[in-house]
This record gives structure tokens, sequence and C-alpha cells, in this order.
């Protein structure tokens, strides 16, 4: 009898899981769930992670009862209760830094026996550590509720990266919010549900044995299994960004029309450059931790007329949701400056393009606090655009209102149309 304290049956095909529907704390309902399960034929055996295993017998009456104790009971203390009428059936532990032992006893339905405990008040006292625990638990949990989210959320949607966090964020931030919000929702239920045994106690009435647990398995029903399918979800994310991560995050052939890549060329910008070998570059391609999807294009050739160097960036942002490509834009206009493929560029002075060509289009004429170079940044639907274009930086600086003039409006006549039609089409 006794070694079944460290016991569970051999044969797993004797065995029927499970899942726990209230905490082993719940005294009262658990002792009415296990006399319904012998009933039958099911009686508890052991208890594993997040579940109980019941033992296939004869089903028959049984009356189970629960004791709380601080520490393991010896060997002629258990022979004591097996005396009484109360045979040993498991044994479960909860926090091993600071121990709380769970006894579950049994003795058949019509046996006379007296109770286990015939002391209410008594049995309040027995529940005090537990108590302590869960209320310190909550607390606990809170706390790290609120700097998960702290950290992770609201100090970086309200910092000057909140564009970067929104299309490259770390999407598993959201997950851990989630799942502390579960923990937290369990152990406040866990804290009411001990108080709830002790007020009952304390008041001089003994636990009621036939509990109904029904209505309050259906409720834990709502987030028990949010749990593990939410560490589900997280680690096949998690897979999914590496698995992608190792196949697209490297350079690949310049994109030819593909579709989801509404990317204009340098050669379609700049005349003369029409050539088999006029531009070299590469691009690249990789989900972000935000489930964007991300493109960037480099090019870069010599001018035929004037023998200086071209260069073309363009990043080309897909998000989930056109909501979130529309928060991200703002985002990016309120930030002094964005952080491209190669340099940053100064939306501080980006000013509205009038067009009924997309969504929303911004520009940056070239100038001394932008390296002389022209941005164009565009939002339609779910898509984010940037495009950066200039010469040698050292023309720019030759002060011509005129070729700065006419180097903007080349773009913007250029640019704009067709980054509109590939968007549309």
């Amino acid at each position: 009898m006794f070694d079944r304290v460290e016991h569970r049956a051999e044969d797993e095909n004797l065995c029927v899981r499970k899942w726990m529907l209230d905490d082993i704390c719940d005294l009262d309902r658990n002792e009415s769930w296990f006399s319904d399960m012998a009933e039958q034929g099911l009686f508890i055996d052991h208890f594993g992670f997040w579940s109980a295993y019941f033992r296939k017998g004869m089903p028959h009456k049984t009356r189970y009862r629960m004791d709380v104790l601080s520490r393991k009971l010896t060997e002629d203390e258990l022979s004591l209760y097996d005396s009484c009428g109360w045979h040993f059936a498991v044994l479960d532990q909860e926090t091993y830094w600071n121990p709380v032992y769970y006894y579950i006893f049994q003795t058949d339905e019509n046996a006379t026996v007296p109770e286990l405990h015939t002391d209410p008040m008594e049995q309040a006292q027995s529940l005090r550590k537990l108590h302590r625990g869960s209320r310190r638990d909550f607390w606990l949990v809170l706390a790290a509720t609120f700097i998960i989210a702290g950290l992770s959320v609201v100090s970086r949607l309200y910092s000057d990266r909140r564009f970067d966090y929104l299309v490259n964020g770390n999407v598993t931030d959201a997950y851990w919010f989630l799942f502390y919000v579960l923990e937290l929702q369990n152990s406040l239920r866990r804290w009411r549900n001990i108080q709830r045994l002790r007020k009952r106690l304390a008041g001089g009435e003994p636990l009621d044995h036939h509990a109904d647990y029904h209505a309050a398995h259906r409720r834990y029903l709502l987030t028990a299994y949010l749990k593990p399918l939410l560490c589900a979800a997280m680690m096949a994310v998690l897979l999914a960004q590496l698995i992608f991560a190792s196949l697209d995050y490297a350079a690949r052939p310049l994109p030819e029309g593909a579709p989801d890549f509404p990317a204009v060329r340098l050669a379609e910008v700049h005349d003369g450059l029409d050539g088999p070998n006029a531009v070299c570059g590469e691009s690249y391609h990789e989900w972000t931790w935000a489930g964007a999807v991300e493109d960037r294009l480099y090019e870069y050739a010599d001018d035929p007329e004037t023998g200086m160097r071209l260069e073309w960036y363009t990043t080309c942002y897909r998000l989930p949701f056109a909501k979130t490509a529309d928060l991200a834009f703002d985002a990016l206009l309120g930030e002094p400056w964005y952080r491209g493929i190669s340099d940053a560029y100064w939306t501080a002075a980006a000013t509205q393009v009038e067009t009924d060509l997309v969504d929303e289009a911004w520009e940056v004429a070239p100038g001394a606090e932008n390296s002389w170079q022209y941005a164009l940044y565009v939002r339609d639907g779910r898509y984010i655009v940037t495009v950066s274009y200039y010469s040698d930086r050292s023309t720019g600086r030759t002060g011509d209102a005129t070729v700065t003039e006419t180097f903007r409006d080349r773009c913007t006549e250029k640019i704009l149309p067709l980054l509109a039609q590939r968007l549309n089409g």
C-alpha cells in the first residue's frame, strides 16, 4: 500500500488521462470529481503536467478526501490513516523550494468511518501556507505582466523607433504578454478559490464534498487550452521565422517584374542605362518578426552623360494589415530620421505630394541635411515603399537650385506613376 507514494501504474493501458480542469488546491471540487470518476470505474492514480491519470477498475462508489500538509507523512502516520479507514491513494507536491503536499485518501462510500477532518477551523489553519503562496504568486505575476508590457510593448511604441518596431518588431513580445495575462488570470482564480475554502472553514462550516464542479470546469475550459496552444503557436512561428531567415536572407538576382515586389528600376528613371551591363546591383528578401515581408533593391551605374555615379535604393514592406501599414507610415513620418539600407534619411523635411495615384505619398528634396539625396515615401494599402536616389554627392553641393529642382521633379514625375502602376497591378 505505502509504496504507491512514488508508484505509478506500470501499464499505461490501464490508465486514462484526463485534463485537470481545476487547480489541485480546489479541494471540494476535486473530491467530488474523483468520486464521480470512481462511479465510472476510473480511480485517481497519479498526476502529470496539466493532467490526471485514472486507473481502470470496477465501478463503485468511493469517497475521496484531500489533506494539505507542509511535510511528507511517515509510514507510521499513513498506517494510522489506514487504521481509521482512510486508505492512501495519491501524493502530489507543489513548489519544491517551499513545498506543499497534497495527500488524497479514499474509502468506500458506505464505510462507517469518521471524517478525515472533524474540525473546520483546524482545517482552515492548514490552508494558511497555501493561501500565502497563492497571494504571493498573484502579485509576482501581476508585476511581471506590467514589466513585460512596459519594456516590450509600451516603451517601444512610444520611442523614436516605433516604425522599426511595427515592421520589424519581435512578434514573441505579443505571445509572452498574452501568456502572462493567462497566467495572471489563473493565479487570480487560484487565490480566490483558496480564499473561498478558508472563509467557509473559518466560519465553522465543513467543505462540501459533493460540490458541483461542472460550472467551474466550463469556465476553466475557456482558458485552460489556450496556454498550451499559445506555446505551440509561438514555437511554430519561431521555427518558421528561422527557416525563412535561413532561406531568404541572402542576395538574389535582381527582380524581374515580381508581382509582390513593386520596385521601380534605375534604368526606368534615368536615360541611357538600357545596355545589358549598364546597371549592377542586388536584392534581398526576408520575413520580419512582425509578420511583414521586406524586399530591398540596390542598383548602381555610371551616368553615360557625366560619368558620375548613380545609386538607387528601394525598400518595400508588405505588412499583414492595411491598418498596420497606416500606423507604421504615420510612425515613419513622425520620426526625424528613416534608417534605410545604407544611410539615414531626414524625414522631418518631407512634404506631402498631391496625388490620387496612391493612398499617400511624401517626398524629400535633395539638401545638405539628407546628404543631397532625393527620397520618396509611399503608402498604398498594405504596402509601404521607400525610394532614395542620388548621383555623386559632390554635384549637389554646388548649391545650384535649378539642378536640385530638376533632379527632384524628374524623380517625382517618373517614379510615382510607375510605382503606383505596380502597386495597383
